[in-house]
């Protein structure tokens, strides 16, 4: 319970925290049309919609940009431009936003972020066409149909190999940015230039070691890739790795007999698990679930005098767990976590909790 307490009480303490940035190479475009190199802020394409913190130097102070601000930016290779709108699927209300540019040509695509919505920007000379899919509510209930499939076959009128294929484009990044490169390109004398580009992962080594003292009644070492799309969910990770657990449980016979004695449990596992973490800041709340494939050894000082006491060469068990971590530097993090294993007989072993340090290679 005091492990639950300590839990809760630091997610509050969480929002008075300064939160950790994360920034890689990239530029803006001032309306003077000066192009100013640096860093920039990596954040979520919906983040991205409204405003860009970035620094000349990796060790300068951040400066928080508008669309009213800037021409645009560009971050690795994803260019954004800062557009002025009619947003005719939310109420026909005119918008100014960073958008994504998907496609250059005759028509040029860009992909705009908006909460959990993704709409796109057709754009030919001036005119700007606003395209969306079919919008719903929670029930399921149609509340707007959608209009990309008209600007598609919009598009593709002129070009004969395309003008029936329309109807089959799959509504994301990759589908429309793919037709309408093939439309311009049919259309026009022009080059059009295709910047879409696969959400870009990241994978890091985590080391793990940890234990509960005063008695040492938990042992936890860990080696862990982690995989992540940052620019799509950067609080979503998966987790491959292996990992060493010895617990030790004091138990007594029954109600009636209360001698004490240990129970200890050796699990060397290979866990697959998904983990949120719910916070980005130094300060990082987390739980993950999946299973792994494990190897149990149990032991008594009661029945077996520790001889290991029916050993299960290989088994597979659900993986949960959650815990806290705090950021001491670009590399080291304090962390505290609970973990418990449900094995393929359906025996559920708690962990005690594992303070320790992780290493992020």
């Amino acid at each position: 319970m005091k492990f639950i307490q300590c839990f809760i009480i630091f997610i509050l303490i969480h929002f008075t925290l300064i939160a950790q940035q994360k920034f890689e190479p990239g530029y803006i475009i001032a309306h003077g049309q000066d192009t100013v190199k640096g860093f920039a802020e990596i954040a979520l394409n919906s983040e991205l919609s409204y405003s860009i913190k970035f620094k000349k130097e990796e060790s300068a102070e951040f400066k928080e940009y508008k669309p009213a601000d800037l021409i645009g930016f560009g971050i690795g290779n994803d260019i954004y431009q800062s557009k002025h709108f009619l947003n005719t699927a939310q109420d026909s209300v005119m918008e100014t936003a960073f958008v994504k540019q998907l496609v250059k040509g005759e028509y040029s695509l860009y992909s705009y972020s908006k909460d959990e919505l993704v709409f796109y920007l057709l754009q030919k000379d001036t005119t700007i066409y606003f395209l969306y899919d079919r919008v719903t509510d929670n029930l399921g209930e149609i509340k707007q149909e959608g209009n990309y499939l008209n600007y598609l076959s919009l598009i593709s009128a002129g070009c004969e190999k395309l003008a029936n294929t329309y109807s089959r484009i799959v509504y994301s990044d990759k589908g429309l940015a793919d037709f309408v490169l093939k439309a311009d390109n049919c259309s026009s004398n022009e080059k059009a230039i295709n910047y879409y580009q696969k959400a870009k992962s990241e994978m890091h080594e985590i080391a793990f070691v940890g234990g509960f003292p005063p008695n040492l009644t938990q042992f936890t070492a860990n080696f862990t890739l982690q995989f992540s799309l940052p620019r799509v969910y950067k609080n979503l990770f998966f987790n491959v790795g292996i990992n060493y657990s010895f617990t030790s449980v004091q138990s007594s016979l029954n109600d009636y007999n209360h001698d004490v004695y240990d129970n200890h449990y050796n699990i060397i596992s290979i866990p697959f698990t998904i983990q949120y973490n719910f916070t980005t800041s130094r300060f990082q709340p987390y739980f993950y679930a999946g299973f792994s494939g494990a190897i149990y050894n149990e032991n008594s000082s009661y029945y077996t005098y520790g001889e290991p006491q029916d050993p299960q060469h290989f088994v597979i068990s659900m993986a949960l767990g959650f815990g806290v971590q705090w950021m001491m530097g670009s590399n080291f993090y304090l962390r505290a976590e609970e973990a418990a294993n449900i094995n393929g007989q359906y025996q559920m072993i708690f962990q005690n909790p594992a303070v320790g340090v992780a290493y992020r290679f």
